[in-house]
């Protein structure tokens, strides 16, 4: 009776190594999570511009722009954008209709996306250094800004591309920008139409804070919602 313990008790051990030994091989053979996309801070996910953009991940093979034509709405938000330094930064920000040097932008033209002419860039000097500024935060203010009729209503082809003031500290769920990202885009559904916009936070850096907010556009261009496929 005690060999029969034995060895039913050697059978179970066997078998729950091979359960484990499978286990990590399915792991080890499991892609990684799309670093590319990080949580938001309604439950979902949000395509990212990596902290520094030249990691940016490769876009899915075989992916081609949902949007065929853009057009960039430009939104100075903030306070310090009221500053003679901050507005200076401000004429090297860039207008992708007209300064096509950013090598993402090459993605669109190689897909005959068409970038229309950029509309009358907005300011808004609101104090928003004061508290976190997350991505509900900016969507209650595009909610505003559209009802008061500060901001263009949006086409099919609008990118509202929102250029944080400096000073503004940017979240995105549990992420923070600079640390996890240097931009990022997404989405909102309103009755009449669905807003896309780009969140780009201030960076000291202007060729990397050029170089994020024209990824995050052109992001939008290939995923306009903003969230995985």
């Amino acid at each position: 009776m005690k060999r029969l313990v034995f060895y039913s008790l050697l059978f179970a051990g066997l078998a729950t190594l091979a359960f484990a030994a499978q286990q990590g091989n399915k792991s080890a053979d499991t892609p990684p999570a799309n670093t590319n996309f990080v949580g938001d801070d309604d439950g979902g996910l949000t395509e990212i511009v990596p902290a520094d953009p030249a990691t940016q991940g490769p876009r899915a093979s075989g992916a081609v722009p949902v949007m065929k034509s853009v057009q960039q709405v430009s939104i100075f938000l903030g306070a310090a954008w009221g500053d003679q330094q901050a507005r200076t930064r401000q004429t090297r920000l860039p207008d992708f209709a007209g300064n096509r040097r950013e090598l993402a932008l090459t993605e669109l033209q190689n897909h005959d996306v068409e970038v229309l002419p950029t509309a009358p860039r907005v300011e808004d000097f609101s104090d928003l250094s004061k508290g976190l500024v997350n991505d509900l935060t900016i969507q209650r203010k595009l909610v505003e800004m559209l009802g008061n009729h500060a901001l263009p209503p949006p086409a099919a082809n609008t990118i509202y591309v929102i250029f944080l003031a400096p000073g503004i500290t940017s979240t995105l769920g549990a992420s923070k920008a600079g640390i996890d990202y240097a931009a990022y885009h997404n989405s909102l559904h309103l009755d009449t139409s669905e807003v896309r916009y780009v969140v780009v936070p201030y960076q000291e850096n202007a060729d990397r804070h050029n170089a994020a907010a024209a990824q995050a556009f052109v992001n939008t261009a290939f995923n306009p919602t903003g969230g995985p496929n």
